[in-house]
């Protein structure tokens, strides 16, 4: 409940225009049931998938995870088409959040995707660059945990830019 507060907070802060154009980070992990937030686009662009950037993220995460004596993540392709699909949906539909306009969960599509374990999380941010979205994703328990659990083995990560400083992240994290 605390996390969908924060992120209803940081949600109404994105709506001011700030003189720069950039709008303010937001975050979530799936740990937490969430309300979609719609996202207010300036100056957007057909959604662009950035793999240069998806890659820096796996690499910043295997960092954390490596400075911390855990094993690197693998970068699966079925977890990186799942974590496209989403990061798509967000950046062509202009919203944010695990849960999509229609109500369809993260869990859901995990179940849709006949994914082979229940063990699965996921991160999302929409942020103005990846270093930006990486600290904070570092920067909140939920999804640090995502970042440093243990278990976890394979890691999909997609980027998708739909205008100057609006990009959406998506990590998702599976044994």
């Amino acid at each position: 409940m605390k996390q969908s507060i924060i992120a209803i907070a940081l949600a109404s802060s994105l709506l001011a225009i700030t003189h720069d154009a950039r709008p303010a980070p937001l975050v979530s992990a799936s740990h937490d049931v969430e309300s979609t937030v719609t996202v207010a686009l300036v100056n957007v662009h057909r959604p662009v998938s950035i793999e240069s950037a998806a890659q820096a993220l796996a690499t910043d995460v295997n960092r954390e995870r490596v400075s911390r004596g855990l094993a690197p993540l693998a970068r699966d392709a079925a977890l990186d088409k799942f974590a496209a699909a989403k990061a798509m949906d967000m950046a062509s539909r202009g919203y944010f959040g695990h849960t999509s306009p229609e109500g369809l969960t993260f869990a859901d599509r995990m179940r849709a995707a006949n994914w082979p374990t229940q063990y699965v999380g996921e991160n999302i941010a929409f942020d103005v660059d990846e270093p930006a979205a990486h600290r904070a994703f570092v920067n909140s328990p939920p999804h640090f945990s995502n970042v440093v659990d243990p278990n976890e083995r394979r890691i999909g990560v997609a980027v998708v830019n739909v205008g100057t400083h609006q990009t959406f992240y998506v990590e998702d994290f599976s044994q």
